[in-house]
């Protein structure tokens, strides 16, 4: 994968980098956060009940080992020296994907405490650049369905409903995805 530089710092003070091994923590913090928040009412009760922050950083430990093998790269924002949020990309994971035009949002998520202060968007602006860098020239993401703040997160940012639909287990329950699209 193309490397990016070690920073890169926007005016209102968000940094996103390049993931270490030391981020691990952080990353499982900022996820727990925001499925607590952002799935509360979305997925069953119980299921994000039984979510931990250790499952996560051990979730995101085994991330940060495997990418390499993986092609994926790992951003962090930084806000203030403490890891805010978090995005990971890389090849489609999606069988009706032309192989190596494809890129995918595999996952980004904002600590809850700095939604809708430009965190979400700054690291999604580095994440897709990543991706262009790659030679990618389209990327998905997967949403649920029912996940309208999400949704309208993307949409506002350039993303569109291709269409494709799919399950995500939580628990005994299957909840429906929806994938986007963009050009890159």
């Amino acid at each position: 994968m193309t490397r990016m530089s070690s920073s890169t710092r926007p005016a209102h003070g968000v940094v996103v980098r390049e993931a270490v091994a030391g981020d691990a923590e952080g990353i499982g913090r900022v996820r727990h956060a925001a499925w607590q928040v952002a799935y509360s009412g979305l997925m069953p009760a119980d299921y994000l009940a039984g979510l931990s922050v250790d499952g996560f950083v051990l979730s995101a430990r085994r991330m940060l080992v495997d990418r390499a093998a993986r092609r994926v790269a790992v951003l962090v924002a930084e806000v203030g020296g403490v890891v805010s949020g978090f995005a990971s990309v890389g090849p489609s994971r999606d069988a009706d994907e032309s192989e190596g035009s494809v890129g995918e949002l595999y996952a980004i998520y904002v600590d809850p405490a700095m939604w809708r202060l430009g965190v979400g968007a700054r690291l999604q602006d580095v994440a897709l650049r990543r991706l262009r860098d790659e030679g990618y020239r389209e990327a998905t993401l997967w949403v649920l369905a029912t996940n309208g703040a999400s949704r309208a997160f993307y949409e506002h940012t350039g993303w569109r409903h291709d269409g494709g639909v799919s399950g995500f287990e939580a628990g005994a329950e299957v909840l429906d995805e929806t994938r986007y699209r963009r050009t890159l």
